[in-house]
């Protein structure tokens, strides 16, 4: 319990909300501090310009009635926190004669009798000329004193008011984010824990942090999704690697067993191990095409004359193997991968190849904004369009032939490269079948 409660302030303060409210309110409390100074310096310069122009004008007002004779120069003047000291010609010998502008000299103030209402105020006189003599008005500025407390007293209070109203508010802030953030971390660790169902519960999407929040709830499912995919795909290659890898045991067994020539055998053998590669090598190239590694610089691509070509190369292996290859192109230009998109059309052809019968017909299509492969087989049921093109996903009819489930996967891939989409659907002469193509939408 006493190791619970010394960790406290070290855990409080690498709250990093906290921190912050922490630091923006001290900031906010040295912003009041430096206006209130910066206030009371500008609001004591202005005083002390008014104060000084009074005087300018009080002393100028008392020297005209001096030339006009109408002030008495004999009697002493004190009236109210204003005294006058007027010396004639004959005084030139008084420390005072002579002494120009403005100045403080508390031995100038009115004696203590009269200073007793006023106890300990400044006073502030101005000298100069007057008549044949030398007249020094005085006037009491205690106010500036009197204001200058009462200032620096209303500007402390508002500033400790100001610190612990901005400290509780910042603070409250900065909890509530913290808070927010807590449930953030918490189901970052149930993730890493294993728990994948993990959500961060948010009604509102209102700041940041709820942006936050979705992003980690996406990165979470996305993550789900990844290992739930790598799941199948392991199941799928096991089924699909045991079936050539049984069939290699049996040929070397039977080699190894056999009297007379083995070559046959082992030939055997080999193409086993072949078709075990080439589950490996179609997995690979769907890997390095998702991660974007086997992109190259695009160019433009004529898409008729590179789907000639393709039906020149496997028309002969089509009619070879009992079906039949037609085409329906016409001009279409795309900016892409020549390679990857040649790819696309001949793992469509291949996909047909394995799993339509003999009989069936396939016709290339190209048109503008279209490129793909239609049949007359099969097909694949309208639920299952989704499925197919999931890396080693195969229909149960599909899975006494060879592949590895991952032709309509690579021309998914394919297609996502040259911002097409891929869709499957019967072909457009309305007859059962199936019909490939990668789409772009119209500009």
């Amino acid at each position: 319990m006493l190791s619970t409660l010394l960790s406290l302030p070290k855990r409080l303060w690498r709250m990093s909300a906290l921190r912050q409210a922490l630091l923006l309110t001290a900031l906010f409390w040295i912003a009041v501090i430096g206006s209130a100074v910066y206030a009371v310096f500008e609001m004591r310069d202005a005083i002390d310009r008014r104060v000084d122009n009074r005087l300018e004008a009080r002393f100028e007002m008392i020297r005209a009635d001096i030339a006009n004779g109408t002030f008495d120069t004999n009697a002493p003047q004190y009236v109210g926190l204003e005294q006058v000291i007027y010396l004639a010609p004959d005084e030139k010998d008084s420390p005072l004669f002579g002494r120009r502008g403005t100045f403080l000299d508390d031995d100038l103030a009115p004696d203590r009798l009269f200073r007793g209402r006023y106890p300990d105020e400044p006073w502030l006189f101005l000298g100069g000329p007057a008549g044949d003599g030398w007249l020094i008005v005085g006037q009491n500025v205690g106010e500036l004193s009197i204001f200058d407390d009462v200032l620096m007293e209303a500007l402390v209070s508002i500033g400790w008011i100001t610190l612990l109203v901005a400290l509780a508010v910042g603070l409250f802030l900065g909890w509530r984010t913290q808070l927010r953030l807590s449930k953030v971390t918490a189901v970052l660790d149930r993730a890493a824990n294993g728990d994948l169902s993990a959500r961060v519960v948010q009604d509102q999407d209102r700041d940041d942090l709820d942006q936050l929040g979705h992003q980690v709830n996406d990165a979470i499912g996305r993550i789900a999704a990844a290992l739930d995919q790598a799941k199948g795909f392991s199941a799928s290659i096991a089924h699909d690697l045991k079936t050539p890898l049984t069939r290699l045991r049996i040929r070397l067994e039977s080699a190894l067993m056999s009297d007379g020539d083995r070559e046959e055998e082992i030939g055997a053998a080999l193409e086993e191990v072949d078709k075990a590669i080439a589950i490996f090598d179609a997995f690979l190239r769907l890997s390095k095409l998702e991660s974007g590694a086997l992109e190259r610089r695009f160019e433009p691509v004529d898409l008729a004359a590179l789907a000639n070509d393709i039906a020149e190369t496997y028309g002969p292996v089509i009619e070879d193997s009992g079906r039949s290859l037609t085409t329906d192109i016409s001009a279409a230009t795309l900016k892409g991968d020549p390679v990857l998109l040649g790819q696309f059309l001949t793992n469509l052809i291949q996909n047909a190849l394995r799993h339509t019968p003999k009989g069936t017909a396939l016709t290339i299509v190209v048109r503008k904004g279209v490129f793909g492969l239609a049949d007359d087989g099969p097909g694949i049921p309208e639920d299952q369009r989704d499925n197919v093109v999931k890396p080693m996903y195969r229909l149960d009819r599909s899975r006494s032939t060879e592949g590895a489930g991952l032709g309509l996967a690579l021309a998914r891939t394919i297609a996502l490269r040259h911002k097409a989409e891929l869709r499957l659907s019967e072909p457009d002469t309305g007859n059962h079948g199936l019909f490939v193509r990668m789409v772009w939408p119209a500009k």
